[in-house]
């Protein structure tokens, strides 16, 4: 029988407990329902993949905010694993190994554990930081009786609303686990990776170079992420998935490419906003050409919002 890859923990909370690495693959992250639970709080909920595919070990990184790293390299989004490669997440290390089957055992989704007893101590100091802060506070409300402060209190400044969510400065949020107004559901490509329609679908995608090959492709598209081409990158992802419909890469980052450019058009869109309502009339107009740049279809909820932005902008 042909040996099988397995992560081997050989740092951190998980030293010397071995996960087989399937066409499944192993999901590492916080979350207790992952294959490979870290409890640790410098870990993202779902901070990496590992998964087996064409014969090949691949590492991803799920979208994490400190990175996973292999042989101590960040890795930017995939990249093949060899045997003897250390990856490494957060404070935990596994090397990739190749065992036969029978010394190799698959990876269970773990269960938090509970605390342990020893912890409870530790509950004093709030305990007595709560009592500190109600007796501060009744302290004041008998001064303000005795001085017959009877001001009324002033009212609370109306929440603003904006009609997206904000961004976060260290990167774009996870994308959502249901498709909303602004977030394509579901890609030509996915849906035939997915095996909807597959016969119609597959015509849809952009046609390959002539010679190209689904790897170059994949690393081509892969490159032209790393520059902020993100229409671009997406597109070569789908030609790749044209060659190959089984490239599972190829429908990860087109999905991820989804919801990142579908972000940023939504924070032009908002951007165009605040510059109309503060009178700068051409940076409005310049960040809702940028939304019609970033999503071209016509149809899309955002195209929309931004078009007729601009037709009542560029109004006489």
């Amino acid at each position: 029988m042909h040996p099988v890859p397995v992560l081997v923990g050989v740092e951190g909370g998980l030293v010397g407990q071995r996960f087989v690495v399937t066409t499944e693959g192993l999901r590492l992250g916080r979350e207790p329902g992952n294959e490979v639970w870290l409890d640790d709080t410098g870990v993202s909920r779902q901070h990496a993949r590992v998964i087996l595919h064409n014969g090949a070990v691949w590492v991803q990184d799920a979208g994490s905010r400190n990175g996973v790293f292999v042989n101590g390299e960040r890795v930017a989004d995939h990249r093949v694993l060899k045997p003897g490669d250390r990856v490494s997440v957060g404070t935990h290390f596994f090397d990739l190994e190749y065992a036969n089957p029978e010394g190799a055992r698959s990876a269970a989704p773990r269960e938090r554990a509970a605390p342990p007893a020893s912890r409870k101590w530790k509950a004093w100091p709030f305990a007595l930081a709560l009592v500190g802060v109600a007796s501060c506070v009744g302290c004041f409300g008998a001064y303000g009786w005795v001085r017959g402060d009877s001001a009324p209190a002033p009212a609370p400044a109306a929440p603003s609303y904006s009609l997206s969510t904000v961004l976060p400065a260290d990167g774009l949020p996870p994308l959502p686990a249901a498709p909303s107004a602004t977030t394509p559901a579901l890609s030509d490509a996915l849906a035939v990776a997915s095996g909807q329609d597959a016969t119609g679908r597959t015509a849809q995608l952009p046609q390959a170079p002539a010679g190209s090959s689904a790897t170059e492709l994949v690393e081509r598209a892969h490159a032209q992420y790393e520059t902020g081409r993100l229409n671009d990158a997406r597109t070569t992802y789908q030609m790749a998935l044209k060659l190959d419909p089984a490239c599972e890469i190829c429908t990860v980052r087109i999905e991820r490419l989804n919801g990142e450019i579908a972000a940023r058009a939504q924070v032009q869109l908002d951007a165009g906003l605040r510059y109309w309502d503060s009178m700068q009339v051409q940076q409005a107009i310049a960040a809702w050409e940028t939304v019609l740049l970033l999503v071209p279809d016509p149809a899309d909820p955002l195209h929309m919002q931004a078009a007729d932005s601009l037709a009542r902008a560029r109004k006489p």
